[in-house]
């Protein structure tokens, strides 16, 4: 008997693998065959393999803007290396292997043992999550892994993600782009499950080309391909509404805090003003009186000139000019108070409107974080949909509450138009 083998670096699509929704080439009544070898959070892997290396690369840095807070949110926001990699492994397709037949369960024996020394002979791709999926066309296996090398001497930590690396850790050298370090180690891959093909009594059937003998996987692969494009699609348009309420939401809250500011210095002035009012009412009053008593006629109460001095001369060289010298300083004093009123009172009308200003977007900051709130959990209800349904009704609803969309504002369009020329 002879088979071929497929390996090929697959999407590493966690959910897929998972199950965590079903795809339209999956028999959900099938999946309780599937098996699964390993399956941990990928962050929980990063945190066992990278933590103490962030550790001694934090303790070198002099600049706390150079320090990495957490490895995996480093590299998953950045455009170094990916997070992990994923390597799908088949024998024969589903002509010849078939998932319901003899052979489809042989299948399933020859990959279970090649996967068992999988994570032994390569010590480098930290396996994470390994599936045998029986429930499509061909039993095949999803083997997802964190390449890294240790001891490392260029830059950045000593232990980190690197799949160049942790494949010349194993002993394979980079050549040409056909005899990369990846391709000759899915090479050696291929060589280990023939071996074990081998061992019961099956040939390795080497075609021309490695993409002669994918069909099945590639197509599965495109169908995948269709629908984390269309997932991300989604996701993308969920994620321009959850910015632009995030952008609404940051300009509310930066119109507040200003808001808050001139509130707080228009009060500070007010009780300024306040309190130097206070300190010249007392006064004020006094000069008041002193004004209005002073005011009238000062010749009426002027004393009359001493012996030895004529009236005349005193009243009119003395005690007149003083008089009215007196008089204007005290009406100068009286307009400096309702000067000082005035702006006290100006204050105080600017912080009356700037607080109910104030209250009017700590009102609007509120809506707008329930609508944010709102959204985040639409966009969760909105996937949870999704996975049920699978991307291709899901796209076939939303093409048709497009196109009915489309067809409602044409329509409006058209009665707009109508009722002008009328």
């Amino acid at each position: 008997m002879k088979r071929t083998i497929s390996a090929m670096r697959g999407p590493g699509s966690l959910n897929h693998n998972r199950r965590s929704f079903t795809a339209e080439n999956v028999n959900p009544e099938r999946s309780s065959l599937n098996v699964v070898y390993r399956d941990e959070p990928i962050q929980k892997v990063y945190h066992e393999l990278f933590d103490e290396a962030v550790n001694r690369y934090n303790a070198k840095q002099k600049r706390k803007d150079r320090c990495i807070n957490d490895y995996y949110e480093h590299l998953r926001t950045g455009k170094q290396e990916k997070l992990f990699h994923e390597l799908i492994v088949q024998i024969g397709n589903k002509d010849d292997m078939g998932v319901l037949t003899e052979n489809g369960a042989l299948a399933k024996k020859l990959l279970d043992e090649y996967m068992q020394g999988f994570q032994e002979r390569n010590p480098t791709l930290r396996v994470f999550g390994a599936f045998l999926h029986m429930d499509e066309a061909t039993p095949h296996l999803h083997i997802d892994f964190v390449p890294y090398v240790s001891g490392w001497k260029g830059e950045g930590l000593d232990t980190k993600v690197s799949l160049k690396q942790a494949l010349k850790a194993l002993g394979f050298a980079g050549g040409s782009k056909r005899e990369s370090e990846l391709n000759q180690w899915i090479n050696a891959e291929k060589e280990q499950l023939a071996a074990v093909m081998e061992r019961h009594g099956i040939e390795w059937e080497q075609k021309g080309t490695h993409e002669e003998h994918l069909s099945v996987l590639d197509f599965k692969k495109q169908e995948r391909s269709k629908e984390v494009a269309a997932l991300e699609t989604a996701k993308q348009e969920c994620q321009t509404d959850l910015t632009e309420m995030q952008e609404q939401l940051e300009t509310a809250q930066t119109a507040v805090e200003a808001a808050e500011q001139r509130v707080q210095k228009a009060e500070l002035t007010y009780q300024k003003q306040s309190q130097k009012l206070n300190k010249l009412a007392p006064i004020m009053e006094g000069l008041e009186n002193l004004s209005a008593q002073y005011s009238q006629r000062p010749e009426e109460w002027v004393p009359e000139a001493a012996t030895f001095e004529t009236a005349k001369s005193y009243r009119e060289k003395k005690a007149i000019p003083l008089i009215q010298k007196l008089v204007k300083v005290l009406f100068a004093l009286h307009r400096k108070y309702w000067e000082v009123k005035d702006e006290r009172d100006k204050y105080l009308h600017f912080y009356q409107d700037e607080k109910k200003a104030t209250h009017h977007l700590s009102q609007r900051l509120k809506e707008v974080e329930a609508e944010n709130s709102q959204l985040y959990a639409m966009k969760r209800d909105f996937r949870r949909v999704w996975n049920y349904f699978g991307a291709e009704k899901m796209q076939q609803v939303i093409g048709l509450m497009r196109e009915q969309e489309q067809t409602t504002d044409r329509s409006q369009k058209k009665n707009r138009q109508n009722s002008v020329e009328l």
